[in-house]
């Protein structure tokens, strides 16, 4: 077999076995949809074993609420770290929340800190959010109130109702480093 032929092939065959994959997430997304979640489960769990962060993130949720497997945070913060480690955004925040609330692993403030530090540096809004509030209040970091500022404006830009909120609250009331503004506190009222 010459080598172009045999570039073909494999090109084919890979091209083949992503198509499964995609076919497989697709069948298990609608399967979660139709709230068959055991038969999610059985789409899932071989991609997310072959390394798919997207099935693995799917695992995670889960495990984590119990749908159609026992609910289990420890495999759930298992397969949020696999999708998170990949760099998966929304896998990054769930680690960090697994971490902050001890849900499968002790409590720690620091691991939750540096996760939701990494997505949050990826412009992940909910994560912004999480990490202005360990700013504000100096958990797991020295208080900042300029930082929080910031990274609450960033998720707020961004829609963020808890991030708008901390901002509605911060301008009116004066807290967080900032003088009471009737005007700034309009801006984010919902």
């Amino acid at each position: 077999m010459g080598s172009k032929l045999f570039r073909l092939v494999i090109y084919f065959a890979v091209l083949m076995a992503f198509s499964a994959q995609a076919d497989d997430m697709s069948k298990g997304m609608a399967a979660f949809q139709d709230g068959k979640f055991n038969e999610a489960y059985q789409f899932w769990k071989p991609l997310a074993e072959k390394g798919d962060a997207n099935a693995q993130f799917n695992l995670g949720l889960l495990y984590r609420n119990g749908h159609g497997i026992k609910q289990n945070d420890r495999a759930a913060l298992e397969w949020f770290s696999k999708a998170a480690q990949q760099g998966m955004l929304d896998a990054q925040y769930n680690t960090g929340l697994m971490y902050f609330e001890g849900r499968g692993v002790a409590v720690s403030k620091m691991e939750a800190y540096e996760w939701w530090k990494l997505a949050a540096g990826k412009g992940h809004a909910p994560s912004q959010h999480n990490l202005a509030v360990l700013y504000a209040y100096g958990i797991a970091t020295g208080k900042d109130e300029k930082k929080a500022m910031e990274l609450w404006l960033l998720s707020a830009k961004q829609g963020h109702k808890g991030a708008r909120k901390a901002l509605f609250q911060a301008y009116t009331e004066g807290m967080f480093g900032v003088t009471p503004d009737p005007s700034a506190a309009k801006q984010w009222q919902d």
